[in-house]
């Protein structure tokens, strides 16, 4: 097997999608290495939850304050920062056998309330906390709201197949709540009329 061995131990990952393990070991290493904290979510914590889709990264969330101290760590494994934004940042490999990485900034109350109820599951012999449901959903309402020409259709049916894997109650008043807590009025019609469309 040709391997550029740019981060220590990659040529022995050899099982499975590398382009996802590889990343997936070096956050893992850099969290206990650093005392970083991040709960998976994206493409891979949907498949989690019932619904698998096609992703081309990995998504994390975490304070920026553990962002900055996983930076130079992530750098020293091969990644750099492409993009940089108030809110979020993405983290391109040298190497091309690996996934980008996005990490997503929250307030640190934001990511204790979300661990709080966070599963555990293993991912490339590595353990990582990821959403209940409902906070995957209320994550992609709260995209879907403030960036609806690039969110809202993808976002939208991430949310109606949840729904449909996890029997949730559409009409129901708690994710009337959730909607209009973290969404929009409308983007809960929205819900609504792709829920009964599938019915």
């Amino acid at each position: 097997m040709y391997c550029r061995v740019w981060y220590p131990g990659a040529c022995d990952i050899i099982s499975g999608n590398m382009a996802v393990q590889i990343p997936f070991q070096i956050v893992a290493d850099i969290c206990r290495k650093t005392g970083g904290r991040v709960i998976l979510i994206g493409g891979q914590a949907l498949g989690v939850r019932g619904y698998q889709r096609m992703t081309l990264d990995l998504d994390f969330m975490l304070t920026e304050k553990d962002y900055a101290k996983m930076k130079p760590a992530l750098e020293g494994a091969g990644y750099r920062e492409m993009a940089r934004t108030q809110i979020a940042a993405k983290m391109r490999a040298d190497a091309a056998e690996a996934m980008d990485i996005d990490f997503l900034f929250v307030a640190p109350e934001t990511f204790h309330a979300v661990e709080s109820e966070a599963g555990e599951e293993n991912f490339a012999g590595n353990r990582f906390r990821v959403p209940k449901t409902e906070h995957l959903i209320a994550l992609k309402l709260h995209a879907a709201r403030e960036q609806p020409q690039a969110r809202e259709l993808r976002d939208l049916a991430d949310i109606i197949e949840l729904i449909k894997a996890n029997g949730i109650n559409a009409k129901s008043a708690d994710f009337k709540r959730l909607c209009l807590k973290f969404g929009t009025a409308e983007l809960y019609d929205k819900i609504l009329r792709a829920v009964k469309a599938h019915e």
